[in-house]
């Protein structure tokens, strides 16, 4: 048993000026995004300035763009804590990769004494790999650049053992500075020394050699602090190299690189245009379909699929953690797959609506129910994937965490495509034709029967 929808007034709620906009911001949104998402300008052409279509700068994988790879070997191994000391290494690399925006950079221990790295897109390697295994100890000491001979164990405040993040950041002036971090022992520790050296210098020494003394302005109790120098102070470049030789002194034990090299890119590219071309056949190919099946509704479908494809790379190319891969590719595909498959569920609601009440039903009826009855399946699906997506990106691998993420962000614009996008184009092609059922391929039961006993 099924209760027949209670009819909605047929006076439209739209206008049909509504309606026009409705299509004409729709279509000015597409037609824009579609310039944007192919055109590329050079400076020079026509006097216009440099710009990228916004699909060319989503960040590639290192299956996608290629990249670099490096081992690094452990100098001292006579140690009883080594295994410990090289998973603690493996974590601050890892987090100091992903700080300096290489979120796809994976960092694993190959035996006992030596790191994996793998970074995508990377545009200076040499200089990244340098930084990394050339720091091996960082010290914050009272003794000066010329006192390097004269160490004592009185004179070393914190080491880097303490100190947990090193990052570029922006002072009131806006000017870089380089913020550190103490875990609570540093904490501590840094709180005695800025205690004690208020006004004067407290050296940075780092795989034994001076690296600069900058002057303690205040005591610092909560182990955050910034380092300022007009070495950085409008340089990043320059503000991130230090914060980078910062973290590497911090590792639990002294790297060694020991060999890298590039590497290709030539699958990826491959992969990349096959995904691209296939994608663009598949899209054209639902479109069809779906005006096929459901004529008006289909259209006002295909229409939505545009503009969420086109939304859905522009989001890709400026989410921050974004770096696609061939799983991240796969997870686009999925989740175009799911934004087709809720108009689907919408549609298909709407013609069970339509088929099942009563002769009097209107289309408009059967829409508003159709949507209304669609929205808790629809959501209950996304949701459901939207958890697993966030399950796969906390413990996954790079891989896992690339198709998790790419995903989710298509999950949540499909959400909107659906409901929103969808629902409005469907209600301003009613406000045009509310009255023939063959347009939107819709099939009344009840007044079929009525007409044919009229007929007999």
């Amino acid at each position: 048993m099924r209760s027949t929808p209670k009819e909605i007034s047929s006076k439209p709620k739209m206008t049909k000026g509504k309606a026009i906009a409705v299509f004409a911001v729709i279509g000015v949104l597409i037609v824009l995004g579609a310039v944007f998402a192919f055109v590329s300008l050079d400076n020079g052409e026509l006097g216009l300035w440099d710009y990228k279509a916004f699909p060319r700068v989503i960040s590639l994988g290192l299956d996608m763009k290629g990249g670099v790879y490096a081992i690094f070997e452990a100098k001292t191994t006579n140690v009883s804590d080594l295994s410990s000391r090289m998973d603690g290494t493996v974590d601050q690399l890892s987090n100091m990769l992903y700080d300096k925006g290489y979120t796809e950079a994976t960092v694993n221990k190959v035996g006992e004494t030596r790191i994996r790295v793998e970074v995508p897109d990377v545009s200076d390697p040499e200089t990244l790999f340098t930084l990394i295994g050339t720091p091996s100890s960082l010290e914050f000491r009272t003794e000066g650049q010329d006192e390097k001979d004269k160490f004592t164990d009185d004179g070393l405040w914190v080491t880097g053992k303490n100190l947990e993040k090193a990052y570029v950041s922006i002072n009131e002036n806006n000017q870089y500075v380089v913020a550190i971090q103490f875990d609570s022992e540093g904490t501590e520790r840094f709180a005695k020394a800025t205690t004690e050296l208020n006004g004067s210098k407290l050296n940075i020494w780092v795989n034994g050699e001076w690296l600069m003394g900058p002057t303690v302005n205040q005591v610092i109790s909560n182990g955050r602090a910034v380092i300022e120098s007009q070495d950085w102070a409008s340089d990043y470049n320059a503000a991130s190299e230090m914060a980078t030789k910062l973290l590497a002194g911090a590792f639990d034990v002294e790297l060694d690189l020991v060999e890298s090299r590039e590497i290709s890119a030539t699958l990826g590219d491959n992969a990349l245009a096959s995904s691209l071309l296939i994608g663009a056949i598949a899209i054209g190919i639902i479109i069809l379909l779906l005006v096929l099946l459901y004529r008006l509704l289909g259209v006002a479908s295909g229409i939505a699929l545009i503009y969420y494809v086109i939304t859905y790379v522009f989001i890709l190319s400026v989410f921050p953690w974004v770096q696609l891969t061939l799983a991240g590719i796969a997870g686009v595909l999925i989740s175009i797959g799911m934004a087709v498959d809720a108009n689907v569920v919408i549609f298909s609601r709407i013609k069970d609506e339509y088929r099942t009440g009563t002769g009097d039903i209107s289309i408009h009826t059967a829409v508003t129910f159709g949507f209304k009855k669609s929205i808790s399946a629809i959501m209950d699906g996304n949701i459901t994937t939207l958890l697993g997506c966030l399950i796969m990106y906390l413990l996954g691998t790079s891989s896992i965490k690339s198709f998790a993420l790419t995903l989710a962000i298509g999950i949540i614009i499909s959400i909107f495509t659906a409901l929103v996008v969808t629902r409005l184009l469907v209600s301003s092609f009613l406000v045009f034709n509310r009255e023939d059922p063959r347009l939107y391929n819709l099939y009344n039961k009840s007044k079929e029967e009525k007409e044919v006993a009229e007929n007999e």
